[in-house]
């Protein structure tokens, strides 16, 4: 019993000690300057969250009855949006022991209203109350300034006053405010409030009347052209059992809307009514008013009923442009049948989506919704008819849309859903997709829907060149994802660079993936078309990218046309790529155990390149090896990039003892700077990888140089001789200028040969000048043709495509005797 009564008195002590702590600090917090700005600061920190920051500063006078605020600043994350300044209380703090706030007169010197808040992404509170936990009385409330900003004015700063009285009674709920508003800053506009709202009575009493001129707040407010002036009556009373009440809209003294609405007690709940006509869509926003075109009228019955459901009689609306109704019932908590369509009366409707820069155009013909059976996961149809949809470049015609779930969980917002689109056509202006869906469009998707994730467990999309499936996994916190698919399409519908190696089909296969920090694989990615197959991966983490790619076309003939020449064989590739995608790192290798180009082969082909594929700083390696004939075959260069300079080092085409080698440089326009130096003993082996079938030596250099616009190359060679077919050429020397070869040629220098022979036919003592003369070349000279020597002048120039050749004279002496043309000749070669 001892220890009972020691217990029970450390209790009372350490409750003593607890109150008087709590005195305490009571005092100090209200007592003192420091203690109050402690608590301005508890207060503010209390009611703040993380999108909604309160500061209250200044308080004064807690228990005098004559409570003084300095100010009080109201901001979400935009900034402050109100400010009150000098705010003052005459109230009575013991009335709040009786569970009361009675108040004389609350005012503040002046608010400052800039704009609306945000909305706020804090999670609304659920469930609660309708009471009271206290009553309130505000005989006077008085805000001699109030300030709006331009954004609420419309023009500059709206300077208004606010007078008027709140009494509300917890138990029983009840209601009475009444509430002057008006504009002292030179304009005129006033707003007149009074409700009297007593459910324990029965009654319903509400006056509302609001009237401003041209240019006022509430046109700015409701977006309404030209601010025009603006007149608000709205108006009930009686018994809440059966309460009637009218509102009208005037504008420009005209009324443009007007709604009457009714509400009845019955034994099946609360039964509401409301009927309104007007030009609702002027209040609209842009992209919802043609659906409201012209006068619209409405017709609303339905009950609120006491199990917690809504029971629609009718929901009728009716504009310019369409009709729609709406009946049935919802029940939580048991059977639910409610239809709801929406039809043009005349075109189809259109109305604008998405963002203003990038708009979604949508032309409605109608749009049909059902939902029934159980009240909590009711069988939902939804359908859908649209002349039109444009987003961009891309156009969808005719499209009929569904939507289906056996049983959607409202409360939870998931369950299984299944989508069927089908359109007329699909235009867009992505060249490499539309060969893919032209035709009509048919897309399946099943699946199901959560708060948490979208799932599509079988997808199909289907055209006249395409058929694709795929399955996938959405997260909707983090926008995770995984997916895979599977394609098959014509190999006409893709780029003809790219058809002309495919078969007649392409079968394309991925899995892919999105991790929470937005990074991207694909995995077994795989492509099969003819005899050209490819299979890898690719990875891109932020702005790096990771590829690898490996594949094999096993009969390269169909690079025939391309080419030009009839080849055969096939190639093993292979791709790899990382780095940043602005300056990746990347290797390229080919290989073919033999290739034939026409009629030559080449075996053991092993093409390398690698280096980084930077546009500001570009690198590559590149080296081909093979054989021909059994003789060597070596092709090697390096692009380097060296203070923004690039150039072509190491430059070699090697084959036997036939050499083709240099550096050279490239200027910003990538014209080439430098010499080649040719060295080929045997030029067959060369021209046969070229096609053609010459045979003879070659040796000298050719020199790249740049003269502004107009590039030129020297060429400085010579040979023993050269043959091709019965033509055969000995003792060849060339010197010769050509400037500007890339757009209008022009040769200087000289072209000399011993002796030309075709069959028993002989040219001798071949020289030719050149000079250059503009964009002509002059030319004069001479030869001897079975003995008989002969001469010629002329020029030539070629531009445009097209070669003119002007013969200004010409002579041969035959047995003695001089022959010359008779006048000068042209002759143009396109």
């Amino acid at each position: 019993m001892k220890t009972v009564w020691r217990i029970l008195r450390i209790v009372f002590y350490t409750l003593l000690i607890v109150v008087a702590g709590a005195i305490g600090a009571l005092v100090v917090l209200t007592k003192t300057e420091r203690g109050r700005d402690n608590l301005a600061g508890i207060i503010s920190r209390l009611a703040s969250n993380d999108d909604r920051k309160i500061t209250v500063s200044g308080i004064d006078g807690i228990w005098s009855g004559a409570l003084s605020v300095d100010h009080v600043v109201l901001e979400d994350r935009e900034g402050a949006w109100l400010v009150a300044r000098k705010v003052a209380v005459d109230w009575s703090p013991l009335a709040l022991l009786s569970k009361n706030f009675s108040a004389d007169r609350i005012a503040a010197e002046r608010i400052e209203l800039a704009r609306l808040p945000v909305a706020s992404t804090q999670p609304a509170p659920s469930g609660g109350t309708t009471t009271l936990p206290v009553s309130i009385d505000i005989k006077q409330i008085d805000l001699p300034e109030i300030a709006l900003g331009q954004q609420l004015a419309g023009s500059g700063i709206a300077e208004l006053a606010a007078k008027g009285s709140v009494k509300a009674d917890a138990a029983p709920l009840a209601v009475e405010t009444v509430l002057n508003i008006t504009r002292h800053d030179g304009k005129q506009g006033n707003v007149d409030a009074k409700i009297h709202f007593a459910p324990a009575d029965n009654r319903l009493d509400l006056d509302l009347k609001a009237s401003e001129p041209a240019g006022g707040i509430i046109a700015n407010l409701l977006k309404l052209p030209d601010t025009p002036p603006v007149d608000i009556n709205v108006s009930g009373t009686g018994p809440l059992a059966n309460w009637n009440g009218i509102g009208t809209f005037s504008v420009d003294g005209k009324i443009v809307t007007q709604l009457t609405g009714r509400h009845q007690l019955t034994d099946k709940g609360n039964h509401i009514e409301a009927k309104g006509d007007g030009d609702f869509a002027r209040f609209l926003p842009e992209n919802l008013k043609p659906l409201f075109a012209g006068k619209t009228s409405f017709d609303i019955a339905g009950t609120a009923t006491s199990a917690g459901g809504v029971s629609v009689d009718r929901a009728n609306i009716d504009s310019d442009a369409v009709h729609g109704t709406a009946t049935g019932i919802v029940d939580p908590a048991g059977a639910s049948d409610l239809s709801v369509e929406l039809a043009a009366k005349g075109p189809p409707v259109v109305i604008s989506v998405g963002s203003k820069a990038q708009p979604i155009t949508l032309a409605i013909s109608n749009a049909t919704a059902r939902a029934f059976g159980d009240g909590k996961a009711p069988i939902i149809d939804v359908g859908a008819s649209f002349v039109s949809i444009v987003a961009g470049g891309t156009r969808l015609d005719d499209l009929a849309a569904q939507i289906h779930s056996d049983g959607f969980d409202i409360q939870n917002r998931a369950g299984p859903v299944t989508v069927k689109l089908e359109a007329g056509g699909l235009n867009t202006d992505v060249a490499t997709l539309a060969p893919l869906i032209t035709g009509k469009i048919d897309v399946d998707l099943a699946g199901s829907v959560s708060k948490d994730a979208i799932a599509i467990d079988q997808g199909t999309l289907r055209s006249d060149a395409l058929n694709a499936s795929l399955t996938a996994t959405v997260a909707l916190a983090d926008l995770s994802m995984q997916l895979k698919m599977n394609a098959d399409a014509v190999a006409t519908a893709f780029p003809p660079q790219i058809a002309s190696v495919l078969g007649a089909r392409v079968k394309f296969s991925a899995s892919a993936a999105r991790d929470p920090q937005g990074s991207f694989a694909a995995n077994s990615i795989e492509f099969t078309s003819g005899t050209l197959s490819a299979a890898g991966t690719a990875s891109m983490q932020g702005t790096d990218i990771q590829a690898d790619i490996k594949g094999k076309l096993g009969d390269v003939s169909v690079l025939s046309p391309t080419v030009g020449v009839p080849v055969a064989g096939g190639v093993d590739f292979a791709l790899s790529a990382s780095g940043a995608m602005t300056a990746r790192d990347f290797t390229v290798t080919a290989d073919s155990d033999s290739l034939t180009a026409s009629g030559r082969t080449v075996k053991s082909i092993k093409l390398t390149a690698s280096g980084k594929a930077d546009i500001t700083s570009p690198a590559a390696n590149v080296s081909l090896t093979g054989s021909v004939d059994d003789q060597p075959l070596d092709i090697k260069a390096a692009l380097v990039t060296s203070e923004g300079k690039r150039s072509i080092n190491g430059f070699l085409v090697s084959l036997g003892d036939n050499k083709v080698s240099g550096d050279l440089a490239l200027d910003d326009k990538f014209m080439p700077l430098g010499t080649l130096t040719l060295d080929a003993p045997a030029i067959d082996q060369l021209a046969a990888l070229a096609g053609q079938a010459i045979t003879g030596d070659i040796d000298g250099t050719i020199r790249f140089a740049g003269d502004g616009d107009a590039p030129s190359v020297a060429i400085d060679a010579k040979s023993t001789s050269i043959a091709r077919g019965e033509v055969m050429a000995k003792a060849i020397t060339v010197n010769a200028l050509i400037a500007n070869y890339l757009k209008a040629p022009a040769i200087s220098g000289t072209i000399k040969a011993d002796s030309v022979t075709s069959g028993t036919t002989e040219i001798g003592g071949i020289g030719v000048d050149l000079k250059r003369d503009g964009d002509w070349t002059n030319f004069t000279g001479g030869a001897t043709i079975a003995g008989i020597p002969a001469t010629a002048a002329g020029r030539v120039k070629i531009a445009d495509g097209t070669t003119s050749i002007e013969i200004a004279s010409g002579e041969a002496t035959v047995r003695g005797i001089k022959a010359a043309i008779a006048q000068a000749s042209t002759l143009s070669i396109a």
